[in-house]
């Protein structure tokens, strides 16, 4: 009986938990050791493949940045090729717009232009319009209109004078445009397409009655000079001496 008892006293007691997990822990140890021992015999390192894989996560960071910026550009082109098609559709439309305009514009300049020439004859340059208004004392504004009925877009060019006809005491007396203009000028030039008007300062002698103007006009030097005749009449309302 004492026997027995002492032959169970004997027998071992099973290993704890604590030594099972620290058992454990140094076979992983053991076997993860041994695992980067074999990897630093083949050639791999822990470090750098730490270094690479920040290097990887930079370029990967980079390459997005880079996809965003061409996204933007593409973004941004393609925004610029909207802008671009719009502004050539307004263009062209502005284009059709100007050119039926012109067309128009056109017409009417035609048809006006057959009125003159049907009036006044094609090619024909003469004084439309004789205004004479009064100034201070015995000055006046003598304003010529010179028309042009021509049939196609030709400028005429020339000179343009007259003569002031009156009586100085009793007797007749033609006075030029030298004598009454304070420059002293003999003629004036023009240059018109369709119309023109110039105006003309003159001062008259205390003691001379004007009774009418001789209107001389002449396209270039060499032409023969036209010339119509209109009677003396300063306005007294603005209203203008038609021949």
């Amino acid at each position: 009986m004492s026997e027995r008892r002492r032959g169970e006293r004997r027998k071992p007691k099973p290993p704890s938990r604590w030594r099972i997990a620290g058992a454990a822990a140094l076979a992983f140890a053991l076997v993860y050791g041994g695992f980067e021992l074999g990897r630093a015999v083949a050639g791999y390192s822990v470090v750098a493949a730490m270094k690479q894989g920040i290097e990887l996560r930079r370029e990967n960071r980079a390459l997005a940045e880079s996809n965003e910026a061409l996204e933007r550009r593409a973004a941004t082109a393609e925004l610029g090729q909207r802008v671009d098609r719009q502004a050539q559709t307004d263009a062209q439309r502005m284009m059709g717009e100007l050119q039926a305009e012109t067309a128009r514009q056109q017409q009417e300049l035609q048809f006006y232009r057959g009125l003159v020439a049907r009036q006044f004859g094609a090619g024909t340059l003469r004084v439309q319009e004789l205004r004479i208004l009064p100034g201070d004392g015995r000055r006046f504004r003598v304003l010529i209109t010179l028309v042009q009925a021509a049939t196609r877009d030709s400028v005429a060019s020339g000179t343009v004078t007259f003569t002031l006809d009156g009586r100085q005491g009793r007797e007749p007396r033609r006075l030029a445009l030298a004598d009454i203009e304070p420059d002293q000028r003999r003629e004036l030039p023009f240059s018109l397409r369709f119309f023109q008007q110039i105006e003309v300062a003159v001062e008259l002698p205390q003691d001379f009655e004007p009774e009418g103007l001789v209107i001389e006009h002449r396209l270039g030097r060499g032409a023969e000079p036209q010339r119509q005749t209109f009677p003396w009449r300063v306005e007294a309302e603005s209203e203008p001496v038609v021949l």
